[in-house]
């Protein structure tokens, strides 16, 4: 579903807390700059959101060359949440705080991709490196992803996995 990034921010706010929807609007509005190409009022955000960041304790790192679907949830202030440029992610998706979602640079270019489909639950801890996470799955915490996983899944540990069906 596209929505306009008016649409998109009243749905964030909806869902949010305070600093939760301050970090996804900056990261909204940053990311729309990127797509237009206007890296002057880019680096002025960039430079504005440090200071925001600063004043509300957030530490949460999403690039905005990332792509977030709608209805994203970050409870707990987004606290230390890293998002890489090369993720790509779904709809109704709940992220937690400490997750870590980045790429193997091991890998080759083709492979580093992260993408987290639809109504996605990624709980405290958890790590998503380079691998695809189809729909409907739940990440226990501090579970660390490096495998691709099927649509209805639960995964714990380290990639070990139960259905949901």
């Amino acid at each position: 579903m596209d929505l306009s990034i008016w649409q998109s921010l009243k749905i964030d706010r909806e869902l949010n807390s305070t600093a939760s929807f301050v970090i996804l609007a900056i990261y909204r509005i940053q990311h729309l700059f990127y797509m237009r190409s206007n890296h002057l009022l880019l680096k002025l955000l960039g430079g504005a959101k440090n200071i925001i960041y600063f004043m509300l304790g957030v530490d949460a790192q999403i690039s905005y060359k990332a792509v977030l679907g709608n209805h994203i949830r970050l409870p707990h202030r987004a606290m230390g949440v890293v998002i890489s440029p090369k993720a790509v992610i779904g709809d109704y998706v709940t992220i937690f705080h400490h997750v870590t979602i980045g790429v193997n640079e091991g890998k080759t270019k083709k492979i580093r991709q992260i993408e987290i489909g639809d109504n996605c639950y990624l709980s405290a801890g958890c790590c998503i490196i380079s691998c695809k996470v189809s729909e409907n799955c739940k990440i226990a915490p501090n579970a660390v992803v490096y495998k691709d996983i099927p649509s209805n899944t639960l995964v714990y540990a380290n990639n070990e996995v139960k259905n949901l069906n």
